[in-house]
């Protein structure tokens, strides 16, 4: 990396800084308007988020956000994004059939593990984007709060947000001398340990280093034979460098990354659907096929329990995934209430991982994934600050090449849908995308009245992806590509070696024999509109109307033909919003309500196909015509002092409008009025907490969550296969702190009533799997500040 792609806006900075006159220099900022501190244990702390990249206090911002400190979450057990669901009901989290992370807002998400492919709910870290949800494997290292914004944020984070943004704040450098420690230990040898240290370097130089790994044993067990598997081994690390070199300019640079080499996990085998049977015509043999059928046949389902899974022995199924990012922040105080800020940062990914989606020790369709991305983001842009008019105009640049390769294990004595002649062969996918971003933005927020705020955004984006496939296939697996595609075509062709690409061209079934390529180019118009209304200082009502998008996209699929890589279009999502935000009773009670109306057009979805050679494949496509209605409600209450009650529920009435599309019993059929995947109608949180003195400086604490999902599918068009059923967790805490919180001891369960349940159901080569959760977890932890 050249120092001029990290360092170039600092430079430009410094000399902004030496042209503008001093005489413009700003006063030091203002309180945030109307944010009210704690006064004693009894009230209801005042909350800061950054949700339109300033600071203000929660109350005063017309949208609907979920928010939770350092403290909070370390209490939560919150140990990476999955877990915020913890804290934000209508979030859902789910991993894909690859193991990718998948978060859906609301109902609005993107079920699909390719590498390249952005989510709709954007994650970030200190505004710095984590583009792909595979990033975010380290996001909760050492922080100062989470924000889940929902809704389209398409307008100041990005254009792949029309679920919503997850904005986590790491905590930052000290002005004095600080550390601490904390660790836990828990069910299945699982350690966490986390540690900072942060203070001064010279008067206008601080940093902050902080450090975690988490480490255990198996939790999963084979029920057919004896073996394990779901081993833990991750590290993270954060470096902060804060600099002021004058009172109106700063800098603050960040150095992250992490390492995963953790196992991934097995799949549950629920149910049999076989791709072709005894009576399949054509180009399967049926007495070849009749020994695939009856091995499946004859496999034991899992049992109902989540530690119960299988796989295919001799296999190493874990990963070795590495992220680092390297980003620079520089804010410049024009004077006037105006700031320049320059926002850059480079990321490196890398994934390895081998993987056994199929819950059985057939050698079926194994998966081995390979993947290297480099990201560049630049961010520039103008803000205002006074009493009556907040403003923000700025431009984004971002630059991602993504580079994978997946090789699919296939063996023509199990896997149904395989030709007989392949024997155990390998296919390797690679892929290479670089997708390029541009976007201008702009947000105001102008006070009419001491009473009434307008607000209005908008933001255009071109994006544009250059996309390269080619599939390369051992020798048995090209010869049989090349026998079919003379057999279909009726053309007789040379012979494939090992540099040719095996796909057939959908059209003429012939062999493309070089690398297919294709470019895909849109832009779009996100905007967003809405008032605020603040008779008092404890009420808040507001009206919102906004549109966003999310880029469309190419998959990663075992492909027979180039008819599998078409991209899917650019979907959209106009959103209806209003709420009320009100605190009473002397700043015991917060009450937080919102209904929501989404018009959803062009839902992307990984979808079915019927191939001319394997029958049932996989391909990205688009849902016409959707909505979505919901409300939700979010209550919390501190009736006496040192006692939280805190209960919000989230209810989304999601359905398609318009689809017609393919099952998984390989069916065409009219698909309106289905729900959307992974939009469970009702989801509901409810934490309670009492503090109490103990006496000599000494505090108590216990306390507990409840989580609550309702039936949920994971595609459209087939409930019975992919079946998510409802369920609720229950978890426990309770522990002791020293003297002003400098050290503290607890004890913990999370699903302490080992609910069985799980958060994706799928269908893949000749069998239905799912994902299951985790089991009762249980154990210790202890914290200590310096």
């Amino acid at each position: 990396m050249k120092n001029h792609v990290l360092f170039g806006p600092l430079g430009a900075l410094l000399l902004a800084q030496g042209v503008i006159s001093p005489a413009m220099a700003q006063t030091a900022p203002q309180p945030v308007a109307d944010a009210v501190p704690q006064s004693d244990n009894s009230q209801l702390g005042d909350i800061i988020v950054t949700a339109n990249k300033r600071s203000q206090s929660l109350n005063n911002v017309g949208l609907s956000i979920n928010a939770a400190d350092g403290d909070q979450l370390t209490r939560l057990g919150v140990r990476d994004t999955g877990d915020l669901v913890k804290i934000a009901p209508g979030l859902t989290f789910t991993k894909s059939q690859d193991g990718t992370p998948l978060f859906t807002i609301r109902g609005v998400g993107f079920n699909d593990y390719t590498l390249g492919a952005s989510p709709a709910v954007s994650v970030y870290v200190d505004q710095v984007p984590l583009t792909y949800s595979a990033y975010t494997q380290g996001a909760t290292l050492d922080l100062e709060r989470v924000e889940v914004l929902k809704g389209p944020q398409g307008i100041l984070f990005g254009q792949n947000s029309t679920g919503g943004a997850i904005n986590y704040i790491a905590a930052k450098p000290t002005k004095d001398f600080a550390a601490g420690v904390k660790a836990s230990y828990g069910r299945f040898n699982t350690f966490d340990g986390e540690a900072y240290i942060s203070g001064p370097i010279t008067e206008n130089l601080g940093f902050r280093l902080a450090g975690s790994t988490t480490q255990s044993d198996d939790w999963q067990y084979s029920y057919t034979r004896k073996d394990k598997l779901g081993g833990q081994d991750i590290l993270r690390g954060r470096f902060l460098l804060d600099w002021k070199p004058t009172d109106t300019l700063s800098f603050l640079f960040s150095a992250n990354g992490w390492r995963n080499k953790s196992d991934t996990q097995a799949a549950q085998l629920v149910g049999i659907k076989l791709q072709q049977d005894a009576s399949a015509p054509g180009l399967y043999d049926p007495v070849a096929t009749l020994p695939r059928i009856a091995a499946f046949r004859a496999y034991p389902l899992a049992p109902d329990n989540a530690r119960a899974a299988d796989w295919d022995t001799g296999r190493d199924l874990s990963r070795d995934d590495s992220l680092y990012q390297f980003s620079l922040r520089g804010d410049l105080e024009l004077g006037g209430g105006i700031t320049l800020t320059s926002l850059t940062a480079y990321t490196r990914f890398h994934q390895k991982y081998n993987l056994d989606r199929d819950g059985t020790t057939l050698q079926n369709a194994g998966v081995e994934s390979r993947g290297n991305v480099k990201s560049f983001n630049q961010e520039l842009r103008l803000s205002g600050d006074s009493d009556r008019f907040n403003w923000v105009v700025g431009g984004n640049y971002a630059k991602n090449k993504v580079i994978s390769a997946d090789i699919f294990l296939v063996n023509d004595s199990t896997n149904t849908a395989i030709l007989p002649g392949i024997g155990v062969e390998s296919a390797v996918t690679t892929i290479t995308q670089n997708i390029r971003d541009i976007a201008g933005f702009g947000n105001a927020e102008y006070k009419l009245t001491d009473t009434l705020t307008l607000l209005a955004g908008a933001r255009y984006t071109d994006s544009r992806n250059d996309f390269t496939e080619c599939m390369r296939g051992a020798p048995g697996h090209r010869t049989t590509f090349w026998q079919l595609s003379q057999l279909i075509s009726g053309v007789t062709q040379p012979a494939p070696d090992a540099s040719t690409c095996v796909n057939l061209d959908q059209n003429t079934f012939l062999l493309i024999r070089t690398p297919d390529e294709s470019r895909l180019h849109e832009h779009n118009f996100s905007w967003r509109v809405g008032a605020n209304y603040k008779p008092t200082r404890d009420l808040l009502l507001y009206a919102l109307v906004s549109r966003g998008f999310k880029s469309g996209s190419f998959p990663t699929v075992p492909a027979s033909t180039t008819f599998q890589f078409a991209p899917v279009k650019q979907e959209s999502v106009t959103a209806y919003e209003a709420g009320i935000k009100a605190t009473a009773l002397d700043r015991k009670l917060q009450v937080n309500a919102a209904i929501f109306h989404y018009v959803y057009d062009d839902k992307q979805i990984r979808g079915t196909v019927i191939d001319p050679i394997f029958n049932q494949l996989e391909k990205l496509v688009n849902i016409p015509k959707s909505r979505i209605n919901g409300a939700e409600i979010d209550v919390t209450v501190r009736p006496v002092s040192g006692l939280t009650l805190r209960a919000a529920g989230t209810y989304v009435d999601s359905k398609v409008l318009e689809f017609v599309g393919i099952n998984n019993d390989r069916v065409t059929g009219d698909y309106r009025g289905s729900a959307l995947p992974f939009s469970p109608k009702w989801q509901f949180v409810g934490d309670a907490e009492y503090r109490f003195d103990l006496g000599g400086s000494l505090s108590a604490f216990v306390g507990g969550n409840v989580l609550f999902n309702s039936r949920t599918n994971s595609t459209v068009g087939d409930p019975a296969s992919s079946a998510i059923k409802k369920f609720a967790t229950l978890d426990l805490r309770a522990g002791v702190n020293g003297p002003d919180d400098k050290w503290s001891v607890s004890v913990w369960g999370r699903n302490v009533t080992n609910t069985y349940y799980w958060t994706n159901q799928f269908v893949t080569s000749d069998v239905i799997g799912r994902y299951a959760a985790m089991p009762v977890t249980y154990g210790v932890s202890a914290s200590f500040n310096f």
